[in-house]
Order: structure tokens, then sequence, then C-alpha cells
């Protein structure tokens, strides 16, 4: 059953009689931690944890962190996903990203398209994400904290990202256009669109990280255990159809 509402989409399967739950949220990107969302996230979570009787788990977009003393700071460093992993923590519940690795996102990516195209793909995705952020850097701190944290996969790119090659690449691609647009961030990747080859490659590497999302799932179910897993609208928009089949 899909309930919606104007913050958030909630997925929920509970069987009448074996006290194993299901339950997906689907949020909006923010990390506002006055956003309505994480009310309903905090009212969702009391509700699954006191109705599932089996083994609990949470699945989390994300990299799994060490968390913050209070829900709110959670939510201003890593917006949903801090604020689940708070929220597991407190109730003593595991917590784990459902997805194939950064090494192994990328090295898909890469038998599929240039690496310099993936890799630029991968840097706009994350500035993109720093705009939802309350509490933010410039843009320039934020371009280079990017830039450095994607040169780290040199071995899988064959060459290793600076800001010099970024900024001609993205000059190569899209000429004058502002890199600081927020508009032209969200346009490139969104995987819903198909108006660049960023589109492109963002589509794809969403189909590859919902295909071993559900894969996570259903492996969990079958096991007998009960899942909370909170992720953006889209992913569960696509995952919905699978979702209800699940045996």
């Amino acid at each position: 059953m899909l309930e919606e509402n104007k913050d958030i989409f909630i997925f929920k399967k509970v069987p009448a009689s074996t006290g194993q739950v299901l339950y997906f949220l689907g949020m909006r990107h923010t990390n506002n931690p006055a956003d309505v969302e994480f009310n309903q996230l905090k009212q969702s979570w009391d509700e699954f944890f006191n109705i599932s009787k089996t083994e609990r788990v949470v699945f989390t977009e994300g990299t799994i962190r060490a968390t913050s003393p209070s829900y709110e700071d959670s939510i201003i460093q890593h917006g949903e996903a801090g604020a689940m992993q708070w929220l597991a923590n407190e109730s003593s519940v595991a917590c784990v990203c459902p997805e194939p690795d950064s090494n192994e996102q990328r090295r898909v990516l890469c038998t599929s398209f240039d690496p310099k195209l993936v890799a630029y793909t991968m840097i706009a995705q994350n500035l993109t994400s720093w705009y939802r952020h309350t509490n933010q850097s410039s843009f320039d701190e934020a371009l280079n904290k990017v830039i450095e944290r994607e040169a780290k996969f040199a071995d899988i790119y064959g060459f290793v990202c600076d800001k010099i090659w970024f900024l001609e690449q993205h000059k190569k691609l899209f000429g004058e256009q502002k890199l600081d647009d927020k508009k032209f961030l969200d346009l490139i990747t969104d995987p819903r669109k198909n108006d660049t080859v960023i589109n492109t490659i963002v589509a794809l590497r969403t189909k590859k990280r919902n295909e071993h999302i559900f894969g996570e799932i259903n492996n969990a179910w079958k096991s007998g255990k009960s899942i909370f897993a909170v992720y953006g609208k889209g992913h569960l928009v696509a995952l919905e159809d699978l979702l209800k089949n699940i045996r």
C-alpha cells in the first residue's frame, strides 16, 4: 500500500499474522530540521517499531556514519540519511546502505561511458547535493572538496581529476554555462530527463542502484526481517511495483 501526502510517499507491507513488516519511505531531499517531513519520518519509525515483531533492519541512502548527539544535528549534516541513522542508533537497530559500493558503481558506468564523462557526472551530482545543506560553505570550497574526493578513483578512471581538468570538461560540454547555477545542476542530474549525456549516465546509475537496493530488500524479507527503508521519492516510485509483489 502506498500512502501519499505533499511531503513524502510511504509504502507499507504488513502481513496480518507474522509480525514481519516492510516500510519504504520516499522523501524530498532536504537538510532542514524544521521541515515537516522529519516529524513524519519519526512518526512512521515509531509506528513501524511498535508493530514489527521480527528482527529489524534499516536501509538508508548514503554512507553509514557515526551519529551526531541530536536528531537535528544529524539532519543538518546528512539529511534523511542522518535522521534515519540517528533513529536506528537510538533504537539499537542495525543500519546499512543496500547499494553497490562507490568503486563498483563507477566501474559499471565506465563500461558504458567515457570515464571522463562519468567523473564529471559524479562531481555534478555531488554539487547538486551541496545545495541542500542549510549551513553551506562557499560553492568554490564545495567544488574543491568534491573534486578532491573524486580524484581518489583515479585507478578506475585512468586519470586524476583536478580542478583545471573539470572546468575544461565543463566548458567542453556546456560552454559558458555558469557551474554554480542550481537550476542547471538540477536539470543535468535529473535521471528522468534525457537532455544531455549526463542525464543518461545518472539514469543508468540510478537504475543499477535500484536493482541492487531491491535485491537487498528481497533477501532481507526472505530471511524474515522487518525492513524500514528511507530513500528519495524517485527510488520508491521506481521500486513500488516490485515491492508490491515481494514474497
